[in-house]
């Protein structure tokens, strides 16, 4: 074949698999400028002043994992945080190309947007006051997928449904807590509450036995200052449609090869530490995947 043909050939190939690049210009030299690939890449996250003070850590967390993904693939990046913008809604109007606003994986959601890899596994469990009767339960400390290992998960949760017989246990209305001891536990007295405060205020003045909500929210409340004492207490499970598998990013189903950029950037964050450094500076425990590409469907 020609020299001249085989050059062709070769930079069809490249562009074929997507690693073909040229250089940016030169007042921006860290950046790559990927061919397929919408640049800046405008990365939708929660505006603080918009959010609940228990998010803080939630936001700090993706904002600093935005950055070095955009640094670890080289691509410009812009994040945007206007009302509205880190919404399902805001993704579709294309107000932003990714939507990192701790949104779980779930069956239902993927209807409407394509996730990334997971970036975080959260967990959902229970905290009491410490000292107390429930405090320490059977399984604390253990991590339990619903679906991955379910006999062990249902083991835990029959054990755990005899400990908190007879009490009261609250949750935010209409979150996947509620829904989880609604149908998992006919045993214990629940309660829905439409405020954190309003459920957390119960639990310190013993009107609740324990509050049920998810491993981040759980530990922004230990760490708030307070007479009573707080601890987590029992197993914390993951991994079901109510609960999502794992945390992710959105993107618009068309965004192939921007979530494929970012998936791989995402298992060597994986491979090399750093989601598990992350999530021990902003959560005080380790959210970070153990696996890569975990999705369940």
């Amino acid at each position: 074949m020609p020299a001249r043909h085989r050059a062709v050939a070769i930079a069809l190939a490249a562009l074929a698999t997507g690693l073909f690049t040229l250089a940016a210009p030169a007042d921006t030299p860290s950046t790559t400028v990927h061919i397929g690939l919408r640049t800046p890449v405008r990365i939708a996250l929660r505006n603080p002043a918009d959010s609940p003070a228990e998010s803080a850590a939630t936001i700090g967390f993706e904002k600093e994992l935005a950055n070095d993904l955009c640094a670890r693939m080289a691509v410009n990046c812009e994040i945007v945080s206007g009302r509205g913008d880190a919404s399902v809604a805001g993704l579709l109007a294309w107000r932003a190309d990714m939507l990192m606003a701790w949104l779980p994986v779930t069956q239902a959601q993927k209807q409407t947007i394509d996730f990334g890899a997971a970036y975080a596994l959260e967990r959902h469990g229970l905290a009491v006051l410490d000292p107390g009767p429930l405090a320490n339960l059977l399984g604390t400390g253990k991590v339990l997928s619903l679906t991955g290992t379910p006999q062990d998960a249902q083991t835990a949760v029959a054990d755990l449904r005899g400990a908190l017989a007879g009490n009261t246990v609250g949750a935010l209305a209409g979150s996947a807590d509620l829904a989880f001891l609604q149908s998992q536990f006919a045993e214990v007295r629940t309660r829905a509450y439409p405020t954190a405060e309003a459920m957390m205020r119960d639990l310190a003045a013993g009107r609740l036995d324990a509050v049920m909500g998810s491993a981040t929210w759980l530990q922004a409340m230990l760490a708030l200052p307070g007479d009573k004492k707080l601890a987590l207490s029992g197993p914390q499970f993951a991994e079901d449609e109510r609960f999502g598998f794992g945390i992710a990013a959105g993107f618009r189903k068309s965004d192939t090869t921007l979530r494929n950029f970012f998936d791989r950037a995402i298992s060597t964050a994986i491979g090399d530490g750093t989601l598990e450094r992350l999530s021990l500076k902003w959560f005080k425990t380790d959210l970070a995947p153990k696996r890569c590409f975990c999705k369940p469907f």
